[in-house]
């Protein structure tokens, strides 16, 4: 077996991550063929690697020759020093032939101290490191994992501060709806059932009896046992030990799974190689020693956002739609078995090996982004006061503002300002009369935009004769969910949507919306002057918000409160949002500023495709708000959808793989809608119950939220299990190839001919796709102005809205 050891200690020692590494085998590449080059043959080449990667704890040679810095460049056109270290590796081979770990690090976790004498400095390494980087103007500091770990398990444990955070947790998590459903899941769900009160419980035995060693093997064990078994984008909490400091990750060499033909089951590549020559382009057959494909499944399953585990899968690998939607300054298009996703918080070992079909082995150090403030860390105990001492997390830098056109895609037709939504048209044989709309996110800068884009879009497909449409919802995390709504009725505008949704009634949730009702009973909406008390009778904890699922009014509050007992837990009546309610809707303050479709005064919206006509594209990754919308377009309006990638394993799979709860709150919106209720009751027993609710918990973490209301199926109404539960299959399913990794119209072409031409999937298929189907658009015949488009009149202006507003309308899956 060849083995080569890319060395990245210079790397480390100036923080610059690339997004290139080595080939699986030492071909030529312009790199190599640069470094091999160099004056005086072999021995030059040699010199110059020796002197490059023993340069530890120095920065990163500034000069290189001029011929490799000329060759060995990113997609940045910047000098990629990883692809210089792994030339290097190549080249020492000759006469080097570094060993692999004796053991593969385990990829859900280790919480072990490691093996040998702790390294007592190591937080005192890293805080100078993270100094002298930070003199750099390196915004992210970077340093090895394995020495970020140490320094973890030098942190004390603060035994009485971490029992009282058990404790201050309990009453947040009586609000989760599926609980009952987490602890006792349907037979087919993907994942084990856990109870969490149990394993919460069993936490503060176990810091009781003195069983944690440190603060960090303490933290990671509430999390693996109460949170990361809940696969689920709206259900998190993120310890502040865990996630105010560090965040470990892999280098930048972001993996891809394509089929070979398109029918053939996904291999596991290097998404660089793929790009360079797909031909080839080598199969990673291991990971640290294990079964590539089932090393990532592991990975992902230890902790994921998604409840499908092909979804979950997915999101371990670099796709277009995820480097579209992602931050341009992270790491987070590359896919989570680079980025750590919700794994970022586990130690996966000081490497990780690479093992081809060739049998070369790629053997590259991990890492971590140092995101806390170390000034003033000397050692553990400092760390602890540092970062475990109740302080308030400081809010982060503002994300970058988002093109109107997304990274790697074509010139669309039109766009919103930011990119939510896109339309484009197809070409080629079969296609000429299909159309694409791609929504990344129902989260816009503008919702008045994103309606009216979208409006724009179905119009001039029609003028330019365009029969077909392929809905892409790649990657789509939720937003706003009025938008879900509002985007289905555009689809379909004479079609009233369910949305059949529930609360769990817990004694506090229950107190809570007695006093709400009790607040707003003499409130007009419409005329009243008290703006907070206009939101809160907006909210579902007013029992006159909201309707029945006979799409009627509540008119007491036993009507919509009165338990109904399923798995020995009391929940609310089903109800559904009441989408003529203009305060709700396009009311620009306490509503999402627009009339949603078929309500208003857009009740004669044409229909601009059959569902016949329509395909949803999804990549498993669907969550949250964009659930409602799939659902819409599937139980409702009978429409088809195709699943991208992936296990590799034969059968259908999901297409909606993210979140199906229908609304989330933080552990600051709990405590916000509890604290109002215990200020404005008298009520002793009600007060006992809403006082249990502190900060503590938003204080010692980064991220806490809760799903707090299920959505249910027309089929499970009588069963009451959540949609979260029940498993939809898409109707085709289709792998990745080659083509797709550098051009996203090809996943659109494979999606419009298994629709609509009668292409074969890899499972399933679309009923009605024929085979040899013409495809030529018939332009209506206008003059050469093109039409004022609507969305270029609206007004665009961004409304800021305040925390009630965001708990009401704003769902969205937590990474």
């Amino acid at each position: 077996m060849k083995t080569t050891s890319i060395t990245i200690a210079a790397l480390l020692a100036s923080a610059v991550e690339v997004a290139f590494a080595a080939p699986s085998s030492c071909n030529a590449d312009d790199c190599l063929k640069a470094v091999r080059h160099l004056p005086g043959r072999s021995g030059g080449s040699r010199a110059f690697c020796a002197k490059y990667l023993a340069s530890t704890g120095a920065p990163i040679p500034t000069k290189l020759p001029r011929n490799v810095a000329d060759h060995c460049k990113d997609q940045h056109n910047a000098v990629a020093p990883l692809r210089v270290s792994s030339a290097c590796g190549c080249i020492a081979q000759a006469t080097h032939t570094p060993t692999l770990p004796a053991r593969a690090p385990t990829p859900t976790g280790n919480t072990t101290a490691p093996t040998g004498k702790a390294n007592a400095h190591a937080c005192a390494q890293i805080s100078a490191s993270w100094a002298q980087q930070k003199k750099k103007k390196i915004d992210v500091p970077v340093v090895p994992a394995a020495l970020a770990y140490e320094c973890l398990n030098t942190v004390p444990l603060g035994k009485d501060e971490a029992i009282k955070l058990v404790d201050a947790i309990e009453p947040y998590l009586e609000w989760q709806s599926d609980a009952a459903f987490k602890k006792n899941p349907p037979k087919d769900y993907a994942y084990p059932g856990f109870d969490m009160f149990a394993n919460l419980a069993q936490v503060k035995s176990n810091l009781q009896a003195g069983k944690y060693a440190s603060e960090y093997e303490f933290q990671i064990d509430l999390y693996k046992q109460v949170w990361a078994p809940g696969q689920d984008g709206h259900f998190v909490f993120y310890p502040d030990l865990l996630s105010k400091v560090f965040k470990f990750k892999r280098q930048s060499l972001p993996l891809v799974s394509i089929s070979e033909d398109g029918t053939s089951l996904p291999q596991i590549k290097l998404q660089r190689e793929v790009v360079a020559d797909a031909k080839t382009a080598q199969v990673i057959t291991k990971i640290n020693g294990v079964d590539a494909a089932q090393y990532l499944e592991d990975t992902v399953n230890a902790a994921s956002l998604l409840q499908d585990a092909d979804g979950a899968y997915n999101t371990m690998f670099w796709s277009k739609a995820n480097a579209a939607a992602a931050d341009p300054t992270a790491n987070s298009g590359f896919g989570t078995f680079v980025a750590g996703g919700r794994s970022a918080v586990f130690y996966h070992g000081p490497t990780t090996s690479l093992t081809f079909a060739n049998g070369t082995t790629v053997v590259l150090d991990n890492l971590a982004d140092v995101v806390g403030d170390m000034a003033g860390v000397t050692d553990g105990p400092s760390m602890y006061k540092q970062f475990c001492t109740s302080k308030p997390v400081a809010p982060g830098p503002a994300s970058p503002a988002r093109s109107s056109s997304l990274t790697g895609y074509p010139a669309p037709e039109i766009s919103t300002q930011d990119g939510t939504v896109t339309g484009y048209y197809l070409k080629g044989q079969g296609l000429d009369d299909v159309a694409v709309i791609v929504i990344s996110s129902f989260a816009p800068s503008s919702t008045v935009e994103f309606q009216a884009v979208i409006m724009d879009f179905l119009s001039e497909c029609k003028d330019a004769g365009k029969k077909k449409l392929v809905v892409d919802f790649q990657n789509n995390g939720g937003g706003a969910l009025m938008l879900g709504y509002d985007f289905f009725r555009q689809l379909f505008p004479k079609t009233v949507q369910e949305g059949n949704s529930r609360w769990k009634l817990s004694k506090s949730h229950l107190e809570t919306a007695r006093v709400v009702s009790d607040m707003v009973k003499n409130i007009d909406p419409m005329s009243d002057g008290d703006s907070d008390l206009i939101e809160l009778s907006e909210t579902w904890l007013n029992f006159r918000h909201d309707m029945n699922i006979t799409n009627n009014n509540f008119l007491a509050f036993t009507d919509k409160f009165s338990p109904h007992t399923l798995k020995g837990t009391d929940y609310s009546a089903l109800m559904r949002f009441n989408l003529s309610d203009p305060i709700a809707t396009n009311n620009p303050v306490h509503g999402v500023g627009i009339d949603i479709t078929g309500y208003g005064s857009l009740t004669e919206q044409p229909q601009y495709f059959q569902p016949e006509d329509i395909i949803v594209l999804y990549d498993g990754s669907c969550s949250s708000t964009c659930t409602s919308a799939g659902e819409f377009l599937r139980h409702q309006g009978g429409v088809k959808s195709i699943a991208m990638g992936g296990r590799p394993k034969p059968g259908l799979m999901q297409g909606i793989g993210g979140v199906k709860g229908f609304q989330s709150l933080t552990f600051d919106d709990v405590h916000t809608f509890t604290s109002l209720a215990a200020q404005n009751t008298k009520d002793e027993k009600a007060l006992a119950e809403l006082s249990r609710f502190t900060t503590l918990p938003m204080q010692r973490s980064t991220a806490s939220s809760l799903n707090v209301r299920d959505l249910i199926l027309r089929d499970n109404i009588d069963d009451g299990t959540p949609a979260q539960f029940i498993y939809e299959a898409s109707d085709c399913r289709l792998f990745w190839t080659a083509p797709m990794i550098s051009d996203v119209t090809e996943v659109w072409k494979a999606a419009a001919n298994a629709a609509f031409n009668g292409a074969k999937c890899a499972y399933g298929g679309i009923a009605g796709s024929k085979p040899g189907r013409r495809s030529e658009a018939s332009p209506k015949a206008r003059g050469l102005m093109r039409p004022a488009r609507l969305s270029e009149t609206v007004d665009k202006t961004v409304v800021k809205h305040d925390r009630l507003w965001e708990a009401r309308h704003m769902q969205v899956a937590i990474p």
